[in-house]
């Protein structure tokens, strides 16, 4: 096993720099270790999504210090951008910075400003109390679809990125991950994938549709390509160029002329297959 060491790691298709961008991980996730080419390291995430990172931004973890990273106390980055991760709590010399769904070892103590965490590389630092929260805490047994509409919501304008999983850049796929990661779930990488878990919701019964019900598009040749997050009366959020919101309904305003193939719903479904709760996954429980 590894932990990315860096805010944010690329994992290309091929082990080299000018490889395709298949996706990202944040710092402290953990991801097994399968082989070595060069500088690259073939990995697979929590996800099961596989490719190469590079070895500068991982950090390698005996099977004790996976187990005690698991049993130990740790934080869940909620801020809406990035967090300075500081030496001390006086001259505030940055050592790092932390995004949205980064966890890390750290403990919450009520009334304090500050929180001490400890970094993959064993670094001690600090970051503002008000970013973050205890890792598991927002995760409930019914998925909280007002939480993953909001953390979709932070996003607003972020420029689109190929691979892109962090809320400053995200693919739509990733948007959708990141999203529900939130609230506690880990779903498939991208949205062709996407389309396959929870269960289908009738095409045109949109008074059906529910608030983080998930929204599939087609290319011309009829393979999903694109994925939203619904909102509300006719209106999703999504990545596309830009993260915005926008409407299926032609007499709204944020009408686009794009035509929804499926719809999917994930709440209600999250003990079936391709849907993983972060409580029952083994690298985090």
């Amino acid at each position: 096993m590894a932990f990315v060491a860096i805010p944010v790691a690329h994992l290309r298709a091929e082990p080299a720099h000018s490889s395709e961008m298949v996706s990202q991980a944040l710092l402290g996730t953990p991801v097994s270790v399968n082989d070595t080419v060069g500088e690259w390291i073939s990995v697979t995430l929590p996800d099961n999504y596989s490719g190469y990172i590079n070895s500068s931004s991982l950090v390698a973890a005996s099977q004790q210090d996976f187990e005690e990273w698991k049993a130990s106390p740790r934080i869940l980055i909620a801020a809406p951008s990035t967090v300075d991760v500081v030496e001390d709590t006086i001259r505030g010399r940055r050592l790092t910075y932390l995004m949205n769904g980064t966890v890390v070892k750290g403990e919450i103590c009520d009334g304090g400003n500050f929180i001490q965490i400890s970094l993959p590389d064993g670094k001690a630092g600090y970051i503002r109390a008000d970013a973050a929260e205890k890792f598991g805490e927002s995760f409930s047994q019914y998925t909280d679809t007002d939480l993953v509409f909001a953390t979709a919501s932070l996003a607003l304008g972020a420029p689109y990125l190929w691979g892109g999983t962090t809320l400053l850049a995200p693919d739509c796929s990733g948007l959708v991950r990141r999203s529900y990661f939130a609230a506690g779930l880990l779903l498939p990488r991208d949205a062709s994938q996407q389309a396959l878990v929870g269960v289908e919701i009738p095409l045109g019964r949109q008074d059906l549709w529910k608030r983080g019900d998930l929204l599939f598009f087609t290319n011309d040749a009829g393979k999903i390509t694109h994925v939203a997050i619904y909102d509300r009366n006719g209106r999703y959020i999504h990545s596309s160029g830009k993260v915005f919101n926008a409407s299926v309904n032609p007499e709204d305003a944020l009408f686009i002329p794009r035509k929804v193939a499926l719809v999917v719903r994930i709440a209600g479904c999250e003990d079936t297959p391709g849907i993983v709760r972060l409580t029952s996954h083994p690298w985090y429980f």
